[in-house]
């Protein structure tokens, strides 16, 4: 499975959706609207799910995984995150370099310490420095028993993209290929225990030229 956590202004699931191949991968829809199977010989199906990314007034960001937007900008954590529940998505709070430190962090961990674990989740994230150590709020998540979804998220830079379905979790047991994002929803939603992941995280040398070109981008007219 692959899931999507689009910006605002793109449209590629819905772009996916439009076609019967993208390349060799012949693309078909399933019973919900927020899915799409992608089949090609000599591979295992992949499973697309739709879903959205919004930055909160605080400067936090919210995937919401499973629905396909639009959603509002520059609301609130808790009301982001009710608003991609109310959608039908699930909300995970993404690891960011630097996003969660000082205020940002400590509204984050005021939001966690009464959040009721099933309905929100916490994003690991491909992209952090393997040296670094986990961030403190992984720790208070697991003591709440609200799980820790890995996920590879490439970044906007030349050569990233091939970094997506690097990094990630994975779910033992079949699953209903008619629906499968509400299947992956049920199973989420009632797990406690933090799932088994795979994958690597980046060496030092990657990370720092990957700050540095992300720096440079805002910085480019346009950006």
């Amino acid at each position: 499975m692959l899931l999507f956590s689009e910006m605002p202004e793109a449209g590629v699931f819905a772009g996916i959706g439009a076609c019967e191949r993208v390349g060799d991968w012949a693309i078909r829809p399933t019973g919900e609207a927020v899915s799409l199977i992608a089949e090609r010989p000599g591979a295992l199906p992949l499973v697309l799910v739709a879903g959205r990314q919004i930055v909160t007034r605080e400067g936090l960001e919210i995937l919401i995984l499973g629905a396909p937007g639009p959603f509002a900008e520059s609301v609130d954590l808790a009301t982001g995150v009710a608003m991609g529940q109310a959608a039908g998505g699930l909300a995970v709070l993404p690891w960011g370099f630097g996003k969660w430190w000082g205020r940002r962090g400590r509204i984050l961990d005021r939001f966690l310490a009464t959040a009721t674990p099933g309905t929100v989740f916490l994003g690991d994230n491909g992209g952090r420095f393997a040296g670094a150590g986990a961030p403190a709020q992984f720790a208070l998540a697991r003591r709440r028993c609200i799980p820790i979804l890995p996920g590879s998220d490439p970044l906007p830079l030349p050569g990233d993209a091939h970094r997506a379905g690097s990094y990630g979790f994975v779910l033992d047991g079949p699953l209903d290929s008619t629906r499968p994002a509400a299947a992956l929803k049920a199973r989420l939603l009632a797990m406690r225990d933090q799932p088994r992941g795979f994958g690597r995280l980046q060496p030092l040398w990657r990370f720092l030229a990957n700050q540095v070109g992300m720096q440079w981008r805002k910085r480019m007219p346009g950006s």
